[in-house]
């Protein structure tokens, strides 16, 4: 008997259309949590992203090409995810079983829709059913531990780690589909009665099989047809809540690997053409950054991991990296519903009212939160344009204002006389 088994076994016709229609209900939900965050992204400044696609195939490559190539080592193979001890086993885990079973999802509907043309298109079996099975047995059990080693980090609670009501229904709900996606296999087994390698290619599900053995063949269908539409239904209500959850990052995490331009210690430029056209130097308003740095707040998934390597933070300073996206983030959110509301007397100023001047100077400027940030989050970018307005406004006082006085009255930073401004590198035996 050629290894093999039905899309749909066991399941009714009229089950089928409704789980077709809660389908495409669930993706109507996800696509609209998407727009809602895509209209946020539009208050910034154009990127002018059309751009990436005009001229001919060989130049909208070159263009792509960077971008692309971010995307598939940097989210594809988890490049910056690593070396982070459990937070990293924990999400190369959930992130391996995850691909591989929705790639194995994708793989059974291609599968059941050419069988339904022809059945000469079918492929589900053999060979090819017998790896396929295999696989996404033994990779469920790497997803499920992916979620258990989460919920090990949320029990323990890291400082960094930003933590938000829905992230245990994410594990949980996870959890579920893992554990329901087993039961659903060692039933169908159960009333299937496969022998030889179209049973033991699923060898979870035939453990479990085995702990189930005393049911009879009626109930092992009637509880495969229960278990089945629970599965069903905690996988359409994931669909749906991811743009509503922590979980958006799957969809803005690439997106701003792929539309992110790396530089160090660089700012965009500021003409005085712009100057007078906009009066202002540096965003004062959500809408005057990039809708490129907006999208970068929504893939924010509150790691911590530029928290942790922050020196002004670490030196107790008034400054987080992930508190300034954050709030940006919330800004951008009030922003767009106050102007849903006709109230642009409500928009919140950047200044101040969002993030105070005391904590955009405590930044050092070194770039280890850049550097450290999974998807390329540019948080310096943003407290440097922000220190811009503060000094365009007058804002700069401190430690940095007397620097700055002593270079144009001295030209160092520290007041030296200028026959002094090399004794510095006296120590060092160089010569000047």
């Amino acid at each position: 008997m050629t290894p093999t088994r039905e899309t749909f076994g066991n399941i009714p016709l009229s089950s089928q259309l409704a789980f077709y229609a809660l389908a495409a209900l669930s993706m109507a939900v996800f696509a609209w949590g998407v727009y809602r965050r895509w209209k946020l992204w539009r208050l910034g400044t154009s990127i002018n992203a059309r751009d990436l696609i005009a001229g001919s195939l060989a130049q909208v490559w070159r263009k792509i090409r960077p971008g692309a190539a971010r995307v598939a080592v940097e989210a594809g193979a988890q490049q910056r995810v690593r070396g982070h001890g459990l937070g990293t086993v924990a999400h190369l885990s959930l992130y391996a079983g995850f691909m591989v079973l929705f790639a194995g999802t994708v793989l059974l509907e291609i599968d059941n829709v050419l069988s339904n043309i022809w059945k000469g298109f079918k492929f589900h079996h053999g060979t090819y059913y017998v790896i396929y099975e295999f696989t996404l047995d033994v990779l469920g059990l790497v997803f499920i531990l992916g979620v258990l080693l989460f919920m090990v980090r949320r029990v323990r609670k890291p400082a960094a780690l930003g933590h938000r009501p829905t992230d245990w229904y994410v594990l949980l709900a996870f959890l579920a589909i893992g554990v329901t996606g087993y039961q659903v296999e060692a039933l169908r087994l159960l009333w299937q009665q496969p022998t030889g390698l179209g049973a033991q290619c699923s060898p979870v599900g035939l453990w479990l099989a085995d702990m189930l053995s005393p049911m009879t063949e009626a109930e092992a269908r009637s509880q495969h047809f229960a278990v089945w539409w629970i599965h069903a239904f905690l996988v359409f209500g994931f669909i749906a809540s991811i743009p509503f959850t922590r979980l958006f990052h799957f969809i803005a995490g690439p997106m701003n690997l792929f539309l992110a331009k790396p530089a160090l210690g660089t700012l965009p430029p500021v003409t005085m053409e712009e100057v007078e056209a906009t009066g202002r130097v540096g965003p004062a308003d959500i809408r005057h950054f990039s809708q490129q740095q907006l999208l970068s707040l929504d893939a924010c998934m509150e790691c911590g991991r530029c928290e942790e390597v922050c020196p002004a933070f670490a030196t107790e300073k008034p400054l987080s990296p992930k508190r300034v996206v954050q709030d940006l983030k919330g800004a951008m959110e009030k922003t767009a519903a106050a102007l849903a509301a006709g109230k642009e007397a409500e928009v919140p100023a950047l200044h101040e009212a969002t993030i105070s001047a005391e904590t955009l100077w405590s930044c050092t400027a070194c770039s280890a939160c850049v550097n450290t940030c999974p998807v390329r989050i540019n948080q310096l970018e943003f407290i440097l344009t922000l220190r811009r307005h503060l000094v365009a406004e007058g804002g700069l006082s401190g430690t940095a204002a007397t620097a700055l006085r002593r270079m144009q009255s001295n030209g160092n930073p520290w007041g030296l006389p200028a026959a002094e401004r090399t004794a510095w590198t006296d120590a060092l035996k160089t010569k000047t």
